[in-house]
């Protein structure tokens, strides 16, 4: 039985450094007694600085590279002797993977004692057409497990569903509002650099951050660009992944050289400030577990228009702080930029935050979880 009032020891099993997970580590250290070990996996087009991002992570952390990789699958060694040393209370583990595996298994045999906490970033859909395998993982990860975390409400409802045994409390990738608004002050100089270098100083923009990949739906938005009355606008789309060259060549195709901007990969105040000077911002997912961007651009007060099929539908009030659109429905995304971009030509927007969910709030998720 653990007490609330006196700070539990525990171990986070993570598998990479994201920007966007850094306040939310940041937070658990002020709730645990926290270490966390990142196991090196990867992700498609996702290029970051981790010596910058490390030094931003005020909880003590480590980078495994033991073990080995087997179809995309990453098999850490020397887990069971790290846990036999730390002693923790509580284990925190990303998904169904090897290492989630290993640490239900370990529990079952009672090997070491500790409660596990499952953090997934299922979907809706994810959750439901699960394949086999992962249907299998998942149940002996759950049946050992404490709780679990998710993003929404909707996958909150199916966990506590399938898994009435489950404590389940809800998460998303939420940053402090705190820390994305400290970089406003870098603004000025940084905005005013972006708009001469790439003549944006007589123009709107509609923004796209992220990666260039297929599930993105980026050629998607590209034709649908084409196809709306985008005179007064420009599109700029800020990110690096292995679709560039097949989005160049569709925009040389489409003769919008002139209309479409790809300056590259940017992070940090560099790549916040692109929210500043966008009059709204896209994220045209044909598939999205979630969406940080979505709260990047909100807290930032840039408001987004939201493919229906990403996971941070929650943080979009409709008509207030931005829209919902189906991007695979091309009339509907042409009349969507085309309303949008009527709304907001020309005007001067207010950059207030547009954030209507508490980071604290959710935060607290990782402590409720262990409570019946």
């Amino acid at each position: 039985m653990f007490d609330r009032k006196i700070m539990k020891k525990a171990v986070v099993f993570y598998t990479y450094l994201p920007p966007w997970r850094i306040d939310v580590f940041n937070q658990m250290g002020k709730l645990f007694d926290l270490k966390i070990v990142f196991l090196n996996t990867t992700s498609e087009g996702f290029t970051y600085n981790r010596n910058r991002l490390s030094e931003m992570l005020k909880v003590p952390h480590q980078f495994w590279n033991k073990g080995f990789q087997i179809k995309g699958k990453v098999f850490r060694t020397g887990i069971i002797k790290y846990l036999r040393n730390e002693k923790p209370e509580v284990v925190f583990s990303h998904e169904y993977s090897p290492t989630s595996l290993l640490l239900a298994i370990v529990k079952k045999t009672r090997l070491l004692n500790y409660s596990i906490v499952i953090t997934t970033s299922d979907n809706l859909k994810m959750a439901q057409e699960v394949g086999r395998f992962k249907k299998i993982a998942r149940k002996i990860v759950l049946s050992n497990s404490k709780g679990v975390i998710v993003y929404s409400e909707q996958v909150k409802k199916f966990y506590k569903k399938e898994f009435p045994h489950l404590n389940v409390e809800i998460c998303p990738n939420i940053q402090d509002p705190n820390t994305l608004l400290s970089y406003k002050k870098e603004f000025k100089s940084l905005t005013s650099g972006l708009k001469n270098k790439y003549h944006l100083n007589d123009t709107n923009i509609v923004l796209f951050i992220g990666r260039l990949v297929d599930v993105k739906g980026l050629d998607l938005l590209i034709n649908s660009f084409n196809k709306c009355n985008n005179n007064n606008y420009k599109l700029v789309i800020v990110g690096e992944g292995k679709e560039r060259e097949n989005l160049e060549n569709m925009i040389k195709e489409y003769s919008l050289k002139d209309k479409i901007i790809m300056p590259g990969f940017f992070d940090g105040a560099e790549l916040y400030a692109w929210y500043e000077i966008a009059n709204f911002f896209v994220l045209p997912s044909r598939y999205e577990p979630f969406g940080a961007v979505v709260n990047e651009a909100l807290v930032l007060g840039c408001p987004v228009m939201a493919s229906k099929y990403i996971g941070a539908l929650e943080f979009i009030d409709e008509g207030v702080n931005g829209y919902v659109f189906d991007p695979l429905i091309e009339n509907e995304f042409v009349s969507t930029l085309n309303n949008l971009m009527l709304k907001y030509e020309n005007k001067s927007i207010q950059r207030e935050n547009l954030m209507h969910q508490s980071f604290e709030a959710y935060t607290d998720s990782f402590i409720n979880v262990l409570y019946d």
